[in-house]
């Protein structure tokens, strides 16, 4: 997860250079390149802008993941302990040492932290209980999102083969109109939440990978094949495939950081969410929401185990409450686009859902059960949950922080 990576690869499933870098089928055009053995084009993606986002992200987990934070290897040898106890590790590939932390130990503010912001309190009450000004505010949430890293890093999931669903959704900041963009994982069996991203990156990437909006792209209402139709249109028309225009988000001046466009996290979420859950794991099922750029970041981080056929990868559009009973019949409809994938549509009274497999043949039997439930869920419980209001009022950098302090409060308390 802390390696450098290259992600300019054709990512068409079934063809020879899916995965593969700098094959000579590739043709440059402008600002995308042409496989011309499966004769689809894939935007090129700057590898140092997406390692810069990488590095922002990937600070907090340094020390909680076995694997070297500077080469990414996972050759590694017990190394002592440091001054405070913690164990030391020696990476054989680059030659450095690093700590890896072992339990987390309580710490009395950060559990009157939490308990503020599960009861909803005002960032001003917060400040004054805590007896914290905006930078110790800050300072204390990062060390609060830290510690529930340290503590769910470990978790196991008790099947074999995973099914999970990711979405994409919106959080306002600094108390205005404008909104982070965010990806949220969740496993379908359990509810359990693995990983949140938000597209805030305290790194500065290149100027045309910071995120700018022009207009916000909306899907009318319709059938869902209508909604699916009219995506692949919106995804035609974008000067790159990668360019979705989510609404407004401008920082304000004294706001350290950036926003960056949704494509960097996108493939840096699905790094998380296999490092997460690749340990114990021998078949996982992806349920996406219709993006190309999710797909993508989907498929690189899955690439040996889609090649093995143990990884499978659908897009899924819902409307309504998943009922019970999902012997419903189907109709099949193409979505038109580059790609004119071939999508089955489910429906009963009060619930729709098309599915779209992405990645080798699954029987239609399978498809009627897909799912973004996991997903939806964690969404909603922030929607209505206390400290939402205040949430929207913080800066980017917090607001990404207590996310992630509220996936572990919801992980702890999950009714699917």
């Amino acid at each position: 997860m802390f390696f450098q990576i290259n992600v300019d690869a054709c990512k068409t499933p079934e063809c020879k250079n899916m995965g593969i870098l700098n094959s000579p089928d590739y043709l440059v055009q402008g600002k995308d390149i042409l496989c011309r053995e499966c004769g689809f084009s894939f935007p090129v993606i700057s590898e140092r802008s997406l390692n810069l986002f990488r590095l922002s992200a990937n600070l907090p987990w340094r020390g909680l993941i076995k694997a070297c934070p500077g080469c990414g290897s996972l050759s590694l040898k017990k190394y002592g302990f440091s001054a405070q106890g913690e164990a030391r590790l020696y990476c054989l590939q680059c030659h450095k040492t690093f700590v890896f932390l072992g339990r987390h130990k309580a710490d009395v503010r950060q559990e009157s932290l939490a308990r503020l912001i599960l009861e909803g309190a005002s960032l001003a009450d917060i400040r004054t209980t805590l007896s914290l000004d905006s930078t110790g505010l800050n300072r204390a949430l990062q060390k609060l999102s830290r510690s529930v890293n340290q503590s769910e890093r470990e978790f196991t999931f008790p099947a074999f083969d995973l099914a999970m669903s990711t979405r994409a959704f919106r959080v306002k900041f600094n108390g205005g109109d404008h909104s982070l963009y965010v990806l949220v994982t969740a496993e379908e069996s359990s509810g359990r939440v693995i990983a949140v991203t938000t597209n805030y990156s305290t790194q500065a990437v290149e100027e045309e990978y910071q995120y700018i909006s022009d207009y916000e792209e909306r899907l009318p209402s319709g059938t869902l094949a209508h909604l699916v139709q009219r995506k692949e249109l919106m995804t035609m028309r974008r000067n790159t495939l990668f360019d979705v225009d989510y609404g407004p988000a401008a920082l304000h001046k004294n706001d350290p950081g950036m926003l960056v466009k949704p494509v960097l996290p996108a493939y840096r979420h699905f790094e998380l969410v296999k490092e997460l859950t690749d340990e114990r794991t021998l078949n996982v099922q992806h349920y996406i929401d219709h993006e190309c750029f999710i797909l993508g970041g989907c498929m690189m981080a899955n690439l040996k185990s889609i090649r093995q056929s143990r990884c499978h990868i659908s897009f899924v559009r819902e409307m309504g409450d998943l009922p019970s009973d999902a012997n419903f019949p189907y109709r099949v409809f193409r979505s038109g686009g580059i790609r004119n994938n071939v999508w089955r549509s489910f429906s009963s009274r009060g619930y729709a859902k098309a599915v779209c497999n992405l990645t080798g043949n699954k029987k239609t039997s399978m498809l009627r059960y897909a799912t973004l439930t996991g997903a939806t869920k964690f969404i909603q419980f922030l929607q209505v949950h206390p400290f939402f209001l205040q949430l929207s009022r913080l800066s980017p950098a917090n607001v990404t922080m207590v996310l992630n302090y509220l996936k572990f409060e919801y992980n702890k308390n999950i009714t699917l």
